[in-house]
């Protein structure tokens, strides 16, 4: 019977969760970070605008460069940790597939 997912294989996506840990918890944490913090500089830029209005004010905020940067920033953030969150659950799906395999293998059900 040929093995769907061979030992190695489980074993690189072993080792790719343990190895990616710190870089998903940094830019998980990067991630949160920069949520907090893109409402902090829209409050700034808008009480630094000078419109008539509140919704001036507003979109005036909103257009700043300050806050079009954190919004890039925020994009980055959520791009790299979607990645690696995809990655790793790629991995955990191999390893979780390997595992029901191998019992079904021991039961004689493949």
């Amino acid at each position: 019977m040929k093995d769907f997912i061979t030992d190695a294989e489980v074993e690189k996506a072993i080792h790719y969760l343990a190895e990616s840990a710190k870089d998903y918890a940094k830019w998980r944490g990067r991630m949160k970070f920069l949520e907090s913090y893109r409402k902090s500089v829209r409050a700034a830029e808008i009480l630094r605008a000078t419109g008539n209005t509140m919704a001036e004010n507003t979109q005036r905020g909103e257009a700043s460069t300050a806050y079009k940067n954190i919004l890039i920033e925020y994009h980055e953030a959520v791009y790299e940790f979607e990645l690696i969150n995809a990655y790793r659950h790629a991995a955990e799906t191999k390893i979780e597939l390997y595992r029901t395999i191998s019992a079904s293998n021991r039961r004689g059900n493949i």
